[in-house]
């Protein structure tokens, strides 16, 4: 009887551990494209955990590795990466953020023919 006990106990252990271990969040890695802060290289690694320091007016461009999507993050800020929130003014947060001063390359074909 308490071999069963003991074995019992002991998958119930097993089982614990591993959910523990399973419910760890994963942390996403990013990879730095631009960099204006003093401590930190474009092609340095950051995980979502990595503490920061940007002084006033340092800009950080990352690539989220997994996703592809990129973010940045503009000094003054002191903190992890995952907790950055963009400070936007009464009218950004009213109408969105401006246009992007560089919008990507390409064309687009007109759908009306000229007139003959």
């Amino acid at each position: 009887m308490r071999q069963k006990i003991k074995k019992g106990a002991v998958s119930l252990a097993a089982f614990g551990m591993a959910i523990f271990l399973l419910a760890q969040p994963a942390l996403a890695e990013m990879e730095v494209l631009e960099s204006s802060a003093p401590q930190i290289s474009v092609g340095d690694k950051l995980a979502d955990d990595a503490q920061l320091d940007l002084p006033k007016g340092a800009k950080l461009r990352l690539l989220l590795t997994t996703t592809g999507e990129t973010k940045t993050l503009k000094g003054p800020y002191k903190g992890e990466v995952a907790n950055y929130k963009e400070k936007r003014n009464w009218w950004e947060r009213l109408f969105g953020k401006k246009r992007d001063p560089e919008p990507p390359m390409g064309a687009v074909r007109g759908a009306v023919a000229p007139p003959k």
